[in-house]
C-alpha cells in the first residue's frame, strides 16, 4: 500500500469513529493508528530508517494509559 492510500484510509476511519459507540470507536482508532504507523515506517525507511525513535502519538500515549477504555 502506498502512503497516500494509508493517509486517506486513516482519515476516513477517524471520521467514522467520531460517530461510533465507545467500543467501536476504540477499535476504529486502533485501525487508524495502524495505517498511520505504516506511513511512519515507510517514511522512515525512505529517509534513514530511524523511525523507531520518533515521539509517540497522542493515540499511543492514551492507549498506554487506558484512557480510551
Amino acid at each position: 500500500m502506498d502512503d497516500e492510500f494509508c493517509r486517506e484510509r486513516a482519515r476516513a476511519v477517524r471520521a467514522i469513529a467520531e460517530q461510533a459507540d465507545p467500543f467501536i470507536k476504540r477499535r476504529l482508532l486502533q485501525l487508524a493508528h495502524h495505517y498511520e504507523r505504516r506511513i511512519r515506517l515507510s517514511e522512515g525507511a525512505k529517509n534513514d530508517g530511524d523511525s523507531e525513535h520518533k515521539a509517540p502519538t497522542e493515540f499511543e500515549m492514551k492507549l498506554g494509559r487506558g484512557d480510551l477504555a
